[in-house]
């Protein structure tokens, strides 16, 4: 038995087809070629205002930022934490001196606090500024040790003490005799640190 469409039924698959058929048209020769490209510059377009806007505000603070940066730089040229010399050998020389002037202030008595060396240093670690290390041997009493210390780490430029090893020598007394006990061996590391950044911060 074979069905037979009516007209309407004919006309209504007819208006089905030429609209499926529009459709493809508008998908492939107009949306893919025209429509899209313009969607897609439309966004762009946003996107660039939005940047513009982005940039006009960070131009717009500009101003703010160099006042703040060139505050940050005068204090750290009025910072007096750091070492002021310009390399480490410099730095070096300087712990060393002053060691000996805190050495000169409070151990007067050189027979019972003396430097017996010291030695520039390189820890090799990696810090955010370049630390500057040089490694002390005293023998010196407890009282003179103890003032020496706390003047090095209590003064400006700020030093850093670590390291601390301290010997004590066992000597013969003999019975009833009124002998001095030797002066302390102290070893320790005197560190301070240059406005340079370390191999941290590179």
């Amino acid at each position: 038995m074979v069905s037979r469409l009516k007209p309407r039924d004919g006309r209504f698959l007819a208006v089905v087809l030429l609209l499926i058929v529009l459709l493809l048209v508008y998908l492939v020769g107009i949306h893919w070629w025209f429509v899209a490209p313009q969607v897609q510059l439309s966004t762009e377009m946003q996107d660039l205002r939005e940047q513009h806007q982005r940039f006009q505000q960070i131009v717009a603070e500009k101003p703010e930022v160099e006042q703040r940066l060139a505050e940050v730089r005068a204090y750290e040229q009025g910072n007096q934490a750091f070492l002021p010399e310009n390399d480490a050998n410099a730095a070096s020389a300087a712990l060393i001196q002053r060691l000996k002037q805190a050495m000169s202030t409070h151990g007067t008595d050189e027979s019972r606090c003396q430097n017996v060396g010291t030695q520039s240093f390189n820890a090799g670690e990696d810090e955010l500024y370049q630390r500057v290390t040089v490694q002390a041997r005293l023998k010196c009493d407890l009282e003179p040790l103890a003032e020496v210390l706390y003047d090095l780490e209590n003064g400006k430029p700020y030093l850093f003490i670590d390291q601390v090893m301290i010997y004590k020598q066992q000597t013969y007394r003999p019975p009833g005799a009124k002998v001095l006990d030797p002066p302390l061996d102290v070893r320790f590391n005197l560190s301070g640190y240059l406005r340079q950044p370390g191999a941290k911060a590179k």
